[in-house]
């Protein structure tokens, strides 16, 4: 399998960070060394479980201003609320 690693230098040692494994992260002399010690950190992690995929029927949120969708459908006051806001606009 292979695994994304992102390396990066701070000060003079370098950083190896493995993608989607945020608990390995290991520091190195060299480049090599800081993949080196990922990817034991990594087989270490492994080695005792195993990956295994779930699915789960999740019902998405309803959208938070959904309820408010409509409520001035009846109001007579909306026109000229809508007219105002655009008279305001103009003079600005």
């Amino acid at each position: 399998m292979t695994y994304d690693v992102l390396l990066t230098k701070k000060d003079e040692k370098f950083i190896a960070r493995v993608r989607g494994w945020p608990e390995i992260v290991v520091e190195g002399e060299t480049e090599e060394e800081a993949l080196v010690k990922a990817q034991a950190d990594l087989k270490s992690l492994l080695v005792g479980g195993r990956i295994v995929q779930l699915d789960l029927e999740v019902k998405p949120d309803e959208h938070p201003w959904l309820k408010f969708a409509g409520m001035f459908a009846n109001d007579p006051d909306w026109d000229n609320f809508q007219a105002a806001i655009q008279r305001y606009r103009e003079e600005i």
